[in-house]
């Protein structure tokens, strides 16, 4: 069979749409200080002023939030069990909130890879929010992307109007008093790269579109 450049235009199209999502992805990397730990949390070697780390990453078309994390210092990880959505607040549309405000949460089961002071597998929600008296953060309720991002200040991150939390001990109130309250010391906000072997098989596209344009020449 005698293969066209049209052939290897359907052929790439087929193989690169499914992944082309991968492409709107945006993961979110920060690390901080513990400042609060409720009671319920205390103890088992995470304390105030323990080092922690966290992540998560969503897709900006659907808001599905596919990873999310939080580490410590004394190597207690907790990870999302299934796939969430990623909750999106603007003046537009508050929510629950009392005040306009920008902000998300992401939140949902983890699996952790040891018991916390009797608890396993918490709850986890990552928020942030501030009151806008100064303007947008984001201009709709759909998932904020890299331009968005691009608003969003350390220093803003760490004003007492933004909310960075925490774990949830079942059977109670939602964060009654299982707060982990972190400072954010860095945090990183980039999209995810298609992965390498999609960009050898690009390259091998190009090169086979070379071929095929030499033989039209010809």
């Amino acid at each position: 069979m005698k293969f066209t450049l049209a052939h290897v235009l359907i052929a790439s199209g087929s193989l690169i749409w499914p992944l082309s999502g991968q492409a709107q992805s945006i993961r979110v990397d920060y690390t901080g200080t513990v400042t609060d730990i409720g009671t319920l949390l205390a103890g088992n070697g995470v304390d105030i002023g323990s080092q922690m780390t966290g992540s998560f990453t969503y897709d900006v078309a659907t808001g599905v939030v596919s990873q999310f994390s939080h580490s410590f210092a004394n190597g207690f990880t907790a990870s999302l069990a299934t796939p969430v959505n990623l909750f999106v607040q603007n003046d537009q549309q508050n929510g629950s909130a009392t005040l306009a405000a920008d902000g998300l949460i992401v939140g949902g089961a983890s699996v952790s890879n040891a018991s916390w002071n009797g608890l396993a597998n918490p709850a986890m929600q990552f928020g942030l929010r501030q009151e806008n008296a100064a303007g947008q953060l984001w201009n709709d309720t759909l998932p904020p992307d890299l331009s968005d991002w691009s608003l969003v200040s350390l220093a803003a991150i760490n004003a007492p109007d933004w909310r960075w939390l925490d774990f949830n001990v079942p059977n109670l109130p939602s964060f009654a008093d299982d707060q982990i309250r972190f400072s954010v010391a860095s945090y990183s906000v980039a999209a995810v790269p298609l992965p390498a072997g999609i960009w050898l098989f690009l390259s091998g596209v190009m090169a086979a579109l070379g071929i095929q344009k030499r033989k039209s020449v010809a």
